[in-house]
């Protein structure tokens, strides 16, 4: 018996392939098996819905207590770090006494089942390899885009737990709004840029502009007055270290 009212599967980003996708097929069994039990799938960095946010739903459902755990089958001691920082984040940011218990599952790999599980998949046999798949070149790819100015907007853990994802939400509004598409702005999700202190974090090049605290309702005027306008808001830069 599962002892939580939601369960949440982690993966450490949806860059491949889109977590909810991947384990909507095994979220369902699990669902159909323990009905008073929500699944969800969640993130730690990237597009899809992160750790916090699929936790803030869990509160607002009325969820007493939750289960995360990692959707991967090979435990990784630093994205498990990582996930335990972000949720002690998210915890802390929590008005006394709202926050339900969330407790964080071992690791897959672990299980006794895992050598079942990978018996079974090779008994399966699987399919067999071919050589008449798409090749890794392809013409449409030998030209670099001719967009003015490149946006890179950091999905990282830290800068996804402090308004990353409103941040792009607000970014993509913006860029519709003015009508500008990849060949004008080409906006690109990064990993971690490393100044965390100063999430959200978003880069302009060619301009070499890094705002810092650049949160969703900041979006529309970097858009209008730099973007569109050519001129960077030196009020919003953050601060870089000096070279030596």
């Amino acid at each position: 018996m599962i002892e939580a009212d939601w369960v949440i599967v982690t993966a450490p980003t949806d860059r491949g392939a889109d977590p909810a996708v991947v384990l909507e097929p095994a979220l369902a069994v699990l669902a159909a098996r323990h009905q008073a039990v929500t699944f969800r799938s969640a993130v730690l960095g990237g597009g899809s819905s992160t750790v916090t946010e699929v936790l803030d739903d869990a509160v607002r459902a009325g969820a007493a207590s939750v289960m995360v755990l990692s959707g991967q089958t090979l435990a990784d001691r630093r994205m498990d770090a990582w996930f335990r920082r972000v949720i002690g984040h998210w915890l802390r940011q929590q008005p006394a006494g709202t926050a339900p218990e969330v407790r964080i599952g071992g690791s897959l790999a672990d299980a006794e089942r895992y050598a079942d599980l990978v018996e079974d998949v090779a008994v399966h046999g699987g399919a067999a390899a071919r050589d008449t798949t798409a090749p890794l070149a392809c013409r449409a790819w030998e030209q670099i885009p001719a967009f003015s100015r490149h946006v890179l907007v950091c999905r990282g853990p830290r800068c996804s737990a402090n308004g990353a994802p409103e941040t792009q939400a607000a970014l993509t509004d913006a860029l519709e709004a003015q009508a500008l598409g990849d060949d004008d702005v080409l906006v690109t999700l990064t990993g971690c840029l490393f100044p965390c202190s100063q999430a959200p974090v978003v880069a302009v090049y060619p301009d070499g502009v890094w705002y810092a605290g650049l949160t969703a309702d900041r979006v529309a005027t970097v858009v209008e007055q730099h973007l569109v306008g050519g001129e960077p808001i030196r009020g919003w830069i953050g601060e870089r270290a000096s070279r030596p």
